[in-house]
């Protein structure tokens, strides 16, 4: 009997980011596992660029791109032309959709705003739907399409508890945490030559943040937090990885002023770097100081590194990252619990070594990707042949 699936993958046009690199990876395992995705998408993007670059299957959907309920991180919402035009959008992404559908085994939407259209193109074409839900969605008009698009799809994988609690008891859900590549992110000595590199310094403690440059990343957080950081640890250093998000320059601009302006030499911006393993082994803590991570993936990384975390006690995070055990939680845009979490981590070596044996521990194997790709492997089968439950 042949259990393999080929799946449709729908994305709005993208850049690459994490989640599409991390997809790209995933790749060559799901196959091996009888899984193959097409990507349907507008044939443009830098997303389908490098889908093409490594020869994979792509159908140019012309799908057209509209935005969310709310206008960036405000509470504004679009007036009602716009509205009008983002319906009008979504009728005709189902048209295209729903004209391809019957091709594949499944469709798996990729994107919050490709949800609604794929569920429904699903049922239209009586073709089994998964949908991908990475990001904790507010209340209001936005969940709510979040929920009839899941009851109306097989299947929502949602990455943590957190953000399947999203969905209340709308439609079956099932929690597939990310996993890592355990012979990439693994414990290491500290590299003198990546300290100078990362923090122009190798004798100092060094604090990191990996991750976009948006306002609920807490970067600034973490700044105010360092420049309360008492006597013993002045000299400490903070280095922010990550690109500015297309929506944020001006927080980006604004966080890289502020922190100069308060930390002087003490703080490095150096974009966003291919070598994420070296530098989680370079670190003395990684600060993970989101307002509500969803999961929290550098975290992890982090951890199958040996590198102490603190991160917030909110979205994913404390489903892997438990307080006083596996690492430190703080709340949300407090720098000065903060400050005193980062000045424990530095300053109390037992503490240190057994928060990172235990984090440590918990990482292998369960955390690698084998494990995550087998998971996903059933998932795929379970949603192509219309099985799938609840987690």
């Amino acid at each position: 009997m042949d259990n393999s699936v080929n799946a449709l993958l729908v994305s709005p046009p993208a850049p690459v980011w994490g989640a599409q690199i991390y997809l790209l990876n995933q790749l060559d395992g799901l196959r091996e596992r009888g899984v193959d995705l097409t990507l349907g998408t507008t044939g443009d993007s830098p997303f389908a660029q490098a889908w093409r670059e490594r020869d994979l299957p792509l159908v140019e959907l012309g799908l057209h791109r509209h935005l969310g309920l709310r206008v960036g991180d405000s509470s504004e919402r679009p007036n009602v032309a716009t509205l009008a035009k983002m319906s009008g959008a979504v009728v005709d992404n189902t048209r295209r959709l729903t004209s391809v559908a019957r091709r594949y085994d499944m469709l798996y939407s990729f994107s919050l705003s490709t949800h609604l259209e794929t569920a429904l193109a699903g049922r239209v074409s009586r073709t089994p739907v998964a949908l991908d839900l990475v990001d904790l969605v507010r209340p209001g008009v936005g969940q709510r399409i979040l929920r009839t698009s899941a009851r109306l799809a097989t299947l929502t994988v949602a990455n943590s508890k957190a953000t399947a609690s999203l969905l209340g008891s709308a439609g079956p859900v099932r929690v597939i945490h990310p996993g890592i590549d355990l012979d990439r992110f693994r414990p290491g000595a500290h590299s003198a030559s990546m300290r100078v590199d990362l923090a122009g310094a190798a004798d100092c403690a060094l604090v990191g943040v990996v991750g976009r440059l948006d306002e609920g990343k807490g970067i600034h957080v973490l700044v105010d937090a360092m420049a309360q950081l008492g006597e013993k640890f002045a000299t400490a250093r903070l280095v922010v990885v990550g690109d500015k998000g297309t929506d944020t320059t001006d927080y980006a601009d604004r966080l890289q002023r502020r922190a100069h302006d308060v930390l002087g030499d003490r703080v490095r911006f150096v974009g966003r770097r291919n070598d994420i393993p070296e530098v989680m082994r370079a670190l003395d803590v990684l600060v993970v100081a989101a307002t509500a991570e969803p999961f929290g993936l550098t975290a992890l990384e982090a951890q199958a590194s040996r590198t102490p975390v603190i991160g917030t006690n909110t979205g994913g995070l404390p489903e892997f990252v438990e307080n006083e055990i596996s690492g430190l939680l703080v709340p949300p845009l407090d720098p000065d619990v903060l400050a005193r979490a980062i000045e424990r981590i530095l300053g109390d070596e037992t503490l240190r070594g057994r928060i990172v044996d235990e984090a440590e521990r918990r990482a292998n194997p369960a955390r690698g990707l084998e494990a995550q790709y087998d998971e996903l492997g059933r998932m795929y089968r379970d949603v192509a042949t219309r099985t799938a439950g609840a987690a």
